[in-house]
C-alpha cells in the first residue's frame, strides 16, 4: 500500500469514528492536597479502537478534519461535564491554522462557563504565543500550562508569568525520587509560582507515596491513577 493510500485510509477511519459517534470522554479529577476534595476535572478524549495520540496524529495531517474533530469533541465534552466543577480542556493551537475558523473557535469557548484552557508548553510554537495569550486575556479565559518541566521541554518563564495554573509533568515525581537535590529546586520553583499567584497541579500521582510527596512540596492539586475510582467516563450512545 502506498503512503498516500495509507494516509487516505487513516483519514477515512477518523471520519468513521466521528460520524458513528465512536468517541467518548473521561473526566480526570483534580484532588486538593489539603482536603482530598475534588476541585475540578480534566476532559480527556477517548476513542473506540484507537489511542488519542493516534487519532490526533492523523488529524494533524488535514487542517479541516482536525477542526471538525475538535469542534465535535469539545462540544461533547462540555455537554457531558460534571456541572458543579471547573473543567480543564486541552487546546491545540493548530486548530487556529484555518484562519477563516478562528472566530468560530473563540465564539464557542465564549459561550461556555467555568473552564480553564490547557496549553501544552511546546504547543505554543505553532502560533504567535504572545498574541494568543493576549486574546485569552481579552476574552477573560483562564489557562494552564500543561507538561511543565517535562523531559526535554523548555522552561518558559513567559508562559509561567501569563498562566493562572501550572501543571507539573509526571516526570517530576521520578526525578524527585531519584535525586533528593532536585527537591530543593522543585520547592523553590513551587514557591516562585505561588509568589506569582499561580496554582500548581502535579500530574501522574499513582500511589499514596506520590500524594504525600505532593503535600510535602506544597502543591495545590494532584491528578493521576491513584484517583481513578473517581473518574466519570461516558461513551456517546
Amino acid at each position: 500500500m502506498s503512503k498516500f493510500n495509507l494516509q487516505d485510509n487513516q483519514i477515512k477511519k477518523i471520519h468513521h469514528l466521528i460520524s458513528s459517534s465512536a468517541y467518548g470522554v473521561e473526566y480526570q479529577p483534580f484532588v486538593c492536597t489539603k482536603t482530598s476534595h475534588i476541585l475540578a476535572y480534566e476532559a480527556l478524549a477517548r476513542f473506540e479502537g484507537m489511542s488519542p495520540d493516534q487519532f490526533f496524529g492523523i488529524c494533524h495531517k488535514d487542517a479541516e478534519l482536525f477542526f471538525h474533530a475538535e469542534r465535535v469533541l469539545k462540544k461533547f465534552q462540555f455537554e457531558k461535564r460534571p456541572k458543579s466543577k471547573k473543567l480543564f480542556v486541552n487546546f491545540d493551537p493548530h486548530v487556529l491554522h484555518k484562519k477563516e475558523r478562528v472566530n468560530e473557535v473563540f465564539d464557542f469557548f465564549s459561550n461556555q462557563e467555568n473552564f480553564v484552557i490547557e496549553l501544552v508548553e511546546n504547543s505554543v510554537e505553532a502560533v504567535n504565543a504572545p498574541k494568543l495569550l493576549d486574546v485569552f486575556k481579552n476574552l477573560k479565559y483562564d489557562f494552564a500550562v500543561d507538561d511543565f518541566l517535562k523531559e526535554n521541554s523548555m522552561l518558559s518563564l513567559f508562559l509561567l508569568s501569563q498562566c493562572q495554573y501550572l501543571k507539573l509533568d509526571k516526570d517530576v515525581i521520578s526525578h524527585a525520587k531519584a535525586d533528593k537535590n532536585f527537591l530543593h529546586i522543585l520547592r523553590g520553583f513551587i514557591a516562585y509560582a505561588h509568589g506569582m499567584g499561580k496554582r500548581v497541579v502535579l500530574e501522574g500521582v499513582e500511589t499514596t507515596e506520590d500524594f504525600e510527596l505532593a503535600k510535602s512540596l506544597g502543591i495545590d492539586c494532584v491528578q493521576g491513577f491513584l484517583f481513578r475510582s473517581e473518574f466519570i467516563k461516558k461513551m456517546r450512545a
